[in-house]
């Protein structure tokens, strides 16, 4: 054995992709272009006029969306620790403004009145500006971008199956997809909550069992594309269950 011979150097672990890869990775999967993607001059006006209240239920989805500004970027600032968040939280925003722009541009190609005006954004936008999420809230924060998110993936869904006009139902399939990307990146990094401190689980539950939709903040009523969704309801409870290793029934039961 010759003792002189020189040891190769150990290999590194292999390193896992971080959480933000992942995820930004699925955003550049599920890309799409408002201009290059959307068949603008196909839209059939008068099939779209035929469904006034659909088009009602958009111009609210609008105004919910274009709340991203406000929203993601007071979850951002108190999750200004967490890398994951930041870059998560950042796709998001950028994929919330498409949705805005796209329905809003929508909405105008068919002429929907009202129109959304820079100044009804601007005034939803100050009434919540002061608003903010405190550090120790982020966990309740983040629930409720998550299940807002995981229902949003529905409304939208619903509403692409309701919509006859057929620009519209794919505008809205790729924007349902777009969510469900959103609720898992929430799931994802509170995920990693748990995983650092199992003590994060009541307070999933706690927030689950007292969700509000986010976008309670910018319209009276939040829409919903069909009353009682059972499979929406359903899976919405099967998030947390797999988030949090407990059904949210049996944690209302116990609390009780």
């Amino acid at each position: 054995m010759n003792m002189n011979a020189k040891i190769p150097p150990q290999a590194p672990a292999p390193r896992h992709a971080p959480l933000y890869a992942r995820h930004a990775a699925a955003a550049d999967r599920g890309s799409w272009s408002v201009e290059r993607d959307v068949a603008w001059d196909e839209i059939d006006v008068s099939l779209a006029r035929q469904q006034p209240e659909l088009l009602a239920q958009l111009r609210d989805a609008a105004l919910i969306e274009s709340f991203h500004p406000v929203n993601l970027a007071r979850l951002m600032k108190a999750c200004w620790n967490d890398i994951d968040a930041g870059v998560c939280l950042s796709l998001e925003a950028f994929e919330g403004f498409k949705h805005f722009h796209v329905l809003r541009r929508y909405l105008d190609v068919v002429g929907y009145e009202p129109c959304i005006s820079d100044e009804e954004l601007i005034d939803i936008r100050r009434a919540a500006a002061d608003v903010v999420v405190e550090p120790e809230r982020v966990i309740e924060a983040l629930v409720e971008f998550m299940l807002s998110e995981h229902l949003a993936a529905y409304f939208f869904r619903r509403l692409s199956e309701q919509a006859a006009e057929p620009v519209l139902s794919d505008v809205l399939r790729r924007i349902a997809a777009d969510e469900v990307r959103h609720a898992q990146s929430a799931s994802d990094l509170l995920a990693k909550r748990i995983a650092a401190d199992a003590a994060v689980v009541d307070r999933v539950l706690e927030a689950a069992a007292s969700f509000q939709h986010y976008g309670a903040e910018v319209v009276a009523e939040v829409p919903v594309a069909m009353r009682g969704d059972e499979v929406a309801i359903r899976t919405f409870a099967g998030r947390i269950e797999r988030l949090c290793g407990v059904r949210l029934v049996d944690h209302l039961k116990n609390s009780l």
